[in-house]
């Protein structure tokens, strides 16, 4: 005889939620702290989005911030990877030579590839940090989520060598920054569009006429 499964909901979790340090939201309970500015789970619309950017944009201001995703490096037991490790990630991906022979002129490259991908960030609407640090040095640390900074680092590499792997590394790239930070952000809740007036408190109040 089959055996169906019930689904798994907050309330057959057991235990105490574990301690983090991004913004934390309280659960349809009232009582317990989940991380994220927003239930990840719930509609995106014009409210939501306002609040979720005021929260990320305070939390960003007075404290650190963790990635809530896992480190591509999780046995060094941080967050996030120093770039030399990035680097070296980039370049066995890459697969044009041994990561082991770089020189410090090749690392010294992929530092400023680091920072062109800081650039990228500093403009992308879904980034709420844009006073983050250049790097410096191969072995700076930056609050960057390990997986959008290995992509930019294997598409600025691959723009660099003038390579065909441009046309994959490039959209790639892209796709993750994108995908990364808006989950990071706003979750996977649906998502709801409509027209609304700022002037209406609160947002997205207002009834549309579509004759007009």
């Amino acid at each position: 005889m089959a055996t169906v499964a019930t689904p798994r909901t907050y309330s057959n979790i057991t235990g105490n939620t574990p301690e983090t340090d991004e913004p934390t939201h309280l659960d349809k309970d009232g009582v317990s702290k989940e991380a994220g500015a927003q239930d990840l789970r719930q509609e995106v619309d014009a409210n939501t989005i306002a609040q979720t950017n005021t929260t990320w944009r305070e939390f960003e201001e007075v404290k650190e911030q963790r990635n809530r995703y896992s480190a591509n490096n999780p046995h060094l037991q941080t967050p996030y990877s120093s770039l030399e490790t990035i680097t070296m990630q980039a370049l066995r991906r890459y697969g044009d030579m041994h990561p082991g022979t770089v020189d410090g002129e090749v690392m010294m490259m992929f530092v400023e590839f680091g920072n062109l991908v800081l650039e990228d960030l500093r403009g992308h609407p879904y980034w709420d940090n844009p006073e983050i640090d250049y790097y410096y040095h191969p072995s700076d640390i930056r609050k960057v989520p390990d997986n959008i900074m290995v992509a930019g680092m294997l598409y600025h590499y691959s723009v660099q060598q003038q390579s065909n792997k441009i046309e994959a590394y490039g959209p790639m790239y892209f796709k993750m920054m994108n995908r990364i930070l808006y989950y990071r952000k706003y979750g996977s809740g649906q998502i709801t569009m409509s027209p609304w007036d700022r002037s209406v408190k609160p947002t997205g109040t207002q009834t549309y006429d579509g004759s007009r």
